[in-house]
């Protein structure tokens, strides 16, 4: 079979890179003093009034307190995770769901996974080769190289998001990402409103949103078509925690986040994930910030800022944070209702596209418990990428609260906040303890593309930022098929689990590759659970606390055995822990008017 011509690459590669030649040297530019929220293993962020990144209570029975609010939290980060949207925001909302596709029973056997934490050897930490180029008989001519209308135009900074998911759903032309936004246009740009809450829950006081620790600042824009939010990563003018960009010049870290939004997109479009997450797209802004935005927890900025640089958009998510959820009396029982299809879906996407920050903080739900992931122009690699750094096979470090055997999700699995059930979301307690997933039909073409072209290909064909992404997205797709969804979560996580076991500081290491229950005393719980610098911890079953899954109406069933439904019926002498909620748990705390 024919090959791509190197020509053939570069002009796509040239193509993907067009946005920035596009919009003009004023969208860009360079940073002088950046304040840099990572650590030395990469950048794994540090979140600032993060209600679910305080250490799980372990030795206490009530809800997690929440901590003193900042004096302006009407910005919205999607940077740190906060909030994306609420009730006055959707003049247009997104009740897509997905066309079932026709049933593809695909039954693997459970793998067979060494639960008991070992010191990796020196070879474990190096990932199989996957820059090489695919034989030709592997290369499927009919996608690489071959160019795909988008799901929808861009008028005027718009995307009509209802109709471009509607159009990937419908699969008939194999669409991706949206159209360029030419030129730059105006708009008004409005604080997003300081609390928010479900009109459901009566009980519940609305949440202050927080403010977050990025440079980042997310505004709302009001127009005749829809609502949408858009993040500028660095303000000319606007110095958020110290972070100082110049109207004109070069902004690395804006370019490479505007460059992974678009490659993402196209990629959640191809795989067919599009309708968990919020739409993204890219456009070219002019408009004024009002006074007072935040820049610290304690400071504001006294006076307007202009704003005329490229920003990143994104489709509303309809209800609140799970964190905010989790802050009331009533909010925590809606996470028995969220459909099982979703929650397996979002640990697909956060799995595949390399989620390293996936907490309860850029997870939406809304008054049917349905839930949409938000903040997602950090994925595929870019979360622990550094330039230069030795940790060459550090591509990626998945860590998401749907994922068993991640930091996120260990942290919150025996967490008394949010009256312990966040183990719920834990997508074994909705596919199986087996953790093994049939995967739909469209999903799984897409994994079979990734696998059988080169990382080279992959890289022109959806823009990539890094060869390393490329690399590290066909090898989980390889896993994935090969060896199902567990062990493929053991093999993407392994270079997590050497840096655990050769780089923790000295008050971490007596509690390296230990469980749970094996950790001594709750403040060593709480110190551990919180450390961030290593995305693996042991896998444990899953605390379910006796949820029975929901699959009805599901565009699709995940699960590989059909007869399992959770529940204490379902879920007893199948492998799952169940985990009861004591009546201390239980007792909502008194709320202040």
């Amino acid at each position: 079979m024919g090959r791509v011509t190197v020509a053939a690459l570069l002009l796509l590669t040239l193509s993907s890179a067009s946005w920035s030649g596009a919009n003009g040297a004023g969208a860009v530019r360079r940073a002088l003093h950046v304040m840099d929220p990572f650590h030395e293993h990469g950048p794994v962020k540090y979140v600032v009034s993060d209600l679910d990144a305080a250490p799980p209570r372990s030795g206490s029975t009530d809800n997690a307190p929440s901590p003193p609010q900042p004096i302006d939290t009407s910005v919205d980060v999607p940077g740190s995770g906060s909030g994306n949207s609420d009730d006055a925001v959707h003049a247009a909302k997104d009740h897509l769901t997905h066309t079932p596709a026709s049933v593809v029973e695909e039954k693997k056997g459970d793998a067979n996974l060494d639960e008991t934490p070992h010191e990796p050897k020196a070879t474990d930490a190096e990932p199989a080769d996957t820059s090489a180029e695919a034989d030709d008989d592997d290369v499927d001519e009919n996608i690489v190289g071959q160019t795909y209308p988008t799901c929808a135009p861009c008028d005027e900074c718009m995307v009509d998001w209802v109709a471009a998911s509607k159009r990937v759903s419908e699969g008939t032309d194999q669409c991706r990402g949206t159209g360029e936004c030419r030129g730059a246009c105006d708009v008004q740009l409005l604080r997003i409103n300081g609390t928010y809450g479900l009109k459901k829950l009566s009980k519940d006081r609305p949440q202050t949103r927080d403010l977050g620790a990025s440079a980042a600042t997310v505004m709302r824009v009001e127009t005749p078509r829809g609502n949408p939010f858009v993040k500028f990563v660095c303000v000319p003018g606007l110095p958020r925690h110290h972070t100082v960009c110049e109207k004109g010049e070069e902004y690395p870290k804006e370019k490479r986040l505007i460059q992974n939004t678009e490659s993402l997109q196209k990629l959640a479009d191809f795989c067919g994930l599009e309708s968990i997450s919020s739409r993204s797209w890219i456009a070219h802004v002019r408009g004024r910030m009002p006074a007072g935005m935040p820049l610290t927890p304690t400071e504001n900025h006294p006076t307007p800022v202009d704003v005329d640089q490229l920003g990143i958009f994104s489709s509303p998510a309809d209800g609140i944070a799970i964190s905010a959820l989790c802050a009331g009396v009533e909010g925590p029982s809606l996470l028995f209702d969220v459909p099982a299809y979703q929650i397996v879906e979002a640990a697909l996407y956060d799995f595949i596209f390399c989620a390293g920050d996936r907490h309860t903080q850029n997870v939406f739900i809304d008054e049917d418990s349905n839930i949409k992931l938000i903040d997602n122009d950090n994925l595929l690699g870019e979360q622990v990428f550094v330039p230069g750094s030795f940790n060459k096979s550090r591509k990626c470090g998945v860590s998401s609260l749907f994922i068993p055997g991640t930091m996120e999700s260990w942290r919150l699995r025996r967490s008394k906040y949010c009256r312990g059930l966040l183990g719920t979301l834990d997508y074994r307690c909705h596919a199986g303890p087996s953790g093994e997933v049939n995967l739909k039909p469209k999903l799984q073409q897409c994994l079979t593309h990734f696998k059988k072209s080169s990382a080279n290909d992959i890289h022109a064909e959806f823009g990539l930022a890094e060869l390393d992404f490329a690399e590290s997205l066909k090898q989980r797709a390889t896993d994935l098929l090969d060896v199902g969804f567990p062990a493929a979560l053991q093999r993407a996580n392994e270079f997590e689990k050497t840096i655990m076991f050769t780089k923790a500081p000295d008050n971490k290491k007596p509690f390296v590759g230990k469980k749970w229950d094996d950790i001594p005393t709750s403040s060593d719980k709480d110190m551990f659970a919180a450390w961030r610098d290593s995305m693996w911890r042991p896998l444990e079953p899953a605390v379910c606390n006796g949820l029975r899954a929901n699959w009805d109406n599901a565009p699709w069933d995940y699960r590989t055995d059909k007869s399992f439904v959770g529940g204490e019926e379902g879920a007893n002498g199948i492998g799952i822990e169940l985990q009861r909620i004591t009546v201390e748990m239980t007792r909502p705390k008194t709320i202040q008017p």
